[in-house]
């Protein structure tokens, strides 16, 4: 569980995260909207401590489980939650499977990640990995060679390499088409359900929310303007939200909203 108690975020004099207190319960699917600009990506970078590399700063505390993260070395943390990124952070040049190996280098000695002299053990782990996320046959393809649904389920994979056990996935469809979309969409909700992942989640489009996300966070301008069940993210009240600015937030072709309906209230519940 990641328990986020006060948090305020910024770079410089720029504060973009306002006294945020949340709490991400544990093997649950949780998603972040709102308009770019809102805070998301910020959101998800103070979790994993990459804001301090940005040199941006952080107050009030952030638990993993009953341990403060600063406490937490940054390459044991990021062993602990993994990050999928919009642009998929893969090297072209590289072989599907070598990409997803990648995932292993918390745990790899230098000079064996710089030969590629990964363990057989992590080989076996990112076949594995591949096969979950329902492209094994391309790992031994070119990267490059992926569509991008493709190559941002690699990029799934290699956190599953990782061994990750909380998994933050920043805009992952936000570059797809709907259907490409709505295959990451269903992997990372089948890691969440079938392999008890926790899953932290950012959109810009609130009808992928309703459809795979049981819970939503809703911020704007750095705030927490809503927590709960998606459900409850009609368009009367995101007006309410948002207000003229909402029209953005629902732009999911028909066609798609049809094949993964909204979930219902006894889905929530």
């Amino acid at each position: 569980m990641l328990t986020i108690e006060h948090l305020n975020c910024g770079y410089g004099k720029h504060e973009i995260l306002h006294d945020i207190s949340v709490t991400i319960p544990d093997k649950k699917i949780t998603a972040i909207v709102g308009q770019s600009g809102c805070g998301k990506t910020t959101f998800l970078k103070t979790l994993n401590r990459m804001v301090e590399e940005e040199q941006g700063y952080t107050t009030g505390k952030i638990s993993l489980g009953n341990t403060d993260i600063k406490s937490i070395s940054k390459e044991t943390l990021r062993s602990r939650i993994g990050m999928v990124f919009q642009q998929f952070n893969l090297v072209d040049r590289m072989s599907v499977l070598r990409n997803v190996m990648l995932g292993a280098l918390s745990r790899t000695a230098l000079w064996r990640s710089l030969l590629g002299f990964f363990h057989e053990e992590d080989a076996r782990l990112a076949y594995k990995a591949l096969a979950r996320v329902g492209i094994m046959e391309k790992a031994h393809q070119r990267t490059s060679n992926l569509s991008g649904g493709q190559q941002q389920r690699a990029a799934i994979a290699r956190a599953l390499v990782q061994r990750a056990r909380v998994l933050l996935a920043d805009e992952p469809i936000a570059s797809l088409d709907p259907e490409s979309s709505r295959n990451v969409m269903e992997t990372l909700r089948d890691l969440n359900q079938k392999d008890g992942l926790t899953v932290l989640v950012t959109l810009h489009q609130v009808d992928y929310a309703l459809s795979f996300c049981p819970r939503t966070i809703a911020l704007k301008h750095g705030r927490v303007v809503y927590d709960g069940p998606s459900a409850e993210l009609t368009p009367a009240f995101l007006k309410r939200l948002y207000g003229t600015e909402c029209d953005s937030l629902f732009a999911r072709q028909e066609s798609d909203i049809r094949r993964n309906p909204p979930l219902t209230q006894v889905q929530v519940a």
